[in-house]
């Protein structure tokens, strides 16, 4: 009989009670392939069971215009043979290879982790291939388990009802970590809106939307998208509520005007509608 140990040993009692508050533990104990909401929490997941020490696939689907892309992405992360012939029977075939430490994996690592960012495309282009893909996982990571490999898939997907694979739901990934405000990295829906309030006359406020034009794009540089606003006067009430809080009085021959300046990560379908100019 073998005396290899598999990633988490019952058989000491200290240890055993130590490994089961691991972040892998949580997600292996009741599913292979997890579903993630965000960006964020996907990368968060994979960076811990980096640290724990498995080996990690990270691929985007945003960028997949065909399954065959698909197939070839996986194909290219997982060094699969030339032979592979990138449809779900070959993809099936091949995990198993990947369980048995040929390819795509390493008996020197904790596990294998095959995670995947936008997997809504996938579910677009097609959704029984979707479905096939990760039920071949799940039922190739059940064998794994017998080589004492752990074999992980996780996606983020906004679909929160994909279809059980290997006999099992779908559940959402464990999240350990809080996700920052500004969100980062940005997602493509996210938007962060800040608003300017400054007294001005009419050729003062251009001057001032110029010179925060001019500041914010070398500030802000590393962000994908950001917008600022045409000025507008801020409203009586808003006007008269500012002027009674104010240590001093708002400047002569001044109006309170509103500015505001929003960013996000990347550009819906290069969309460029909405208040004032994007730059980057």
């Amino acid at each position: 009989m073998s005396s290899a140990r598999g990633v988490f040993d019952p058989t000491d009692g200290d240890l055993f009670a130590a490994q089961r508050q691991q972040f892998d533990w949580c997600l292996l104990q009741n599913a292979f392939v997890r579903r993630y909401d965000t960006p964020f929490q996907l990368g968060s997941a994979c960076t811990r069971l980096k640290n724990l020490g498995y080996l990690v696939h990270r691929l985007d689907a945003d960028g997949w215009g065909s399954i065959a892309d698909m197939h070839a992405a996986l194909a290219d992360a997982m060094s699969f043979p030339s032979y592979y012939g990138a449809n779900s029977d070959a993809f099936k075939d091949v995990l198993r290879d990947v369980a048995q430490f040929d390819y795509g994996s390493d008996p020197d690592s904790t596990g294998t982790v095959v995670a995947i960012g936008g997997f809504d495309t996938v579910v677009e282009l097609d959704p029984h291939t979707a479905h096939t893909m990760l039920d071949a996982f799940a039922k190739q990571a059940r064998l794994a388990a017998l080589y004492t490999h752990p074999m992980l898939c996780l996606v983020h997907a906004a679909t929160p009802n994909l279809p059980a694979v290997g006999g099992m739901p779908v559940y959402r990934g464990p999240v350990w970590d809080v996700e920052p405000f500004p969100p980062w990295p940005f997602d493509r829906g996210d938007i962060l809106e800040l608003e300017y309030q400054v007294y001005a006359d009419g050729r003062g406020i251009e001057d001032y939307v110029q010179t925060l034009r001019e500041v914010l794009g070398g500030t802000l540089d590393a962000v994908e998208r950001c917008q600022i606003s045409d000025p507008v006067l801020a409203s009586e009430r808003a006007a008269a509520l500012n002027a009674a809080h104010r240590p001093v009085p708002p400047p002569e021959n001044t109006q309170l005007w509103v500015v505001a300046v929003g960013v996000r990560g990347q550009a819906l379908n290069n969309d460029r509608t909405g208040v004032g100019n994007w730059w980057h």
